[in-house]
């Protein structure tokens, strides 16, 4: 999830979460993720495709913009989308037997006008995703949780790991930016620069 907000946060596009097949999922751990992206100041939406759980306030959300739906495979992009607007027929797939993961049915991005001044655009899954071309200095200024803390670091190169008189760290370990947050910048922050050519 965080990878694909960076991505969205360093590209400037407006974000917001889906959680989808809520029905699948443990009730308060399902909770407990929505509040913690809320915090931070997401908007966040719990759907079940299968009994009908949170979609009409996300169908209204859809209206009068340009959506882009992008998640992992077998996430319920495309089921959505047709329970939203049937004459779509999007092609859905199954959860593969033997990886217990979505499988590709969607191969190509293509943006629908689907009336009310709106237009939807179904892109195919990924299995994962790595954000391209970000300085390790500059990978938290896409946690936007970071950002008032981030002004008050020791140095203004820090990357948040490990300098003296970081100021996002001590709001780690006062309970201001979430731990899981926290890691989730870490693990990023292992596999920044690799791909860049200087």
């Amino acid at each position: 999830m965080d990878r694909f907000l960076v991505a969205c946060e360093s590209a400037h596009i407006k974000t917001n979460i889906i959680i989808n097949k809520t029905d699948l999922a443990e009730e308060l751990s399902v909770k407990a993720w929505a509040e913690l992206y809320k915090k931070i100041g997401y908007r966040v939406f719990l759907t079940s495709a299968l009994d009908s759980t949170g979609v009409n306030d996300l169908f209204k959300y859809l209206k009068g913009k340009k959506n882009l739906f992008w998640g992992q495979s077998g996430v319920g992009k495309s089921t959505l989308l047709n329970l939203f607007y049937p004459d779509l027929n999007l092609k859905v797939g199954e959860i593969s037997n033997y990886t217990l993961k979505g499988t590709h049915t969607t191969v190509t991005s293509v943006m629908i006008f689907v009336g009310d001044e709106t237009y939807i655009i179904d892109t195919p899954g990924v299995r994962e995703i790595d954000p391209f071309g970000i300085r390790k200095e500059d990978l938290g200024h896409y946690f936007i949780e970071f950002e008032n803390y981030m002004r008050e670091c020791k140095f203004n190169t820090c990357t948040h790991h490990h300098e003296p008189g970081c100021k996002v760290i001590n709001a780690v370990e006062k309970g201001d930016i979430s731990e899981e947050r926290y890691d989730s910048y870490l693990r990023i922050l292992e596999t920044v620069e690799k791909d860049m050519n200087f």
